[in-house]
Formats: structure tokens, C-alpha cells, sequence
């Protein structure tokens, strides 16, 4: 999970996404402050997305901005 894919989430409808991996990699890699770290990097990952998407807020952020990769998952 990336901030992009928090992004993705809220404007495709969800209300909160979790972060669980996320967390528990900050956790391993330093305790409390990987913690902190990891959830440092989520939140400059989602503003360099919504910065991509033109938009200000999580608010203005909608399906429409959401497209899927075709071809890069194998199919079968």
C-alpha cells in the first residue's frame, strides 16, 4: 500500500483505508519512530499524488482520477 493507493480509495468512495502493513514494516525497522516514519512517508505520498491529480483536497478527489494499469497483471 502506497499513498496513492489511499488516494485511489478515498476517491473510488471509501471513507478510511487501513494501514497495516505500512505499520507494522515502521514498527520492525525502528519501533515507535519507524512508526512515525512510515506514516511520514504515506502522508508526503498522498500529497505528491493529489498534487499529480490537480487536486487540493482528498475531498475533490473522485473516480475519474482513478485509472487501472492494463497488461501488467497476468490474466488466467
Amino acid at each position: 500500500m502506497s499513498g496513492a493507493d489511499i488516494v485511489a480509495s478515498i476517491a473510488l468512495g471509501a471513507r478510511f483505508t487501513l494501514i497495516g502493513r505500512a505499520y507494522l514494516y515502521g514498527l520492525m525497522a525502528g519501533g515507535c519512530e519507524g512508526v512515525d516514519r512510515a506514516i511520514q512517508i504515506l502522508g508526503e505520498q498522498i500529497a505528491r499524488t493529489m498534487g499529480r491529480l490537480g487536486v487540493t483536497s482528498l475531498d475533490e478527489a473522485e473516480p475519474g482520477h482513478v485509472t487501472q494499469l492494463q497488461g501488467l497483471v497476468p490474466r488466467g
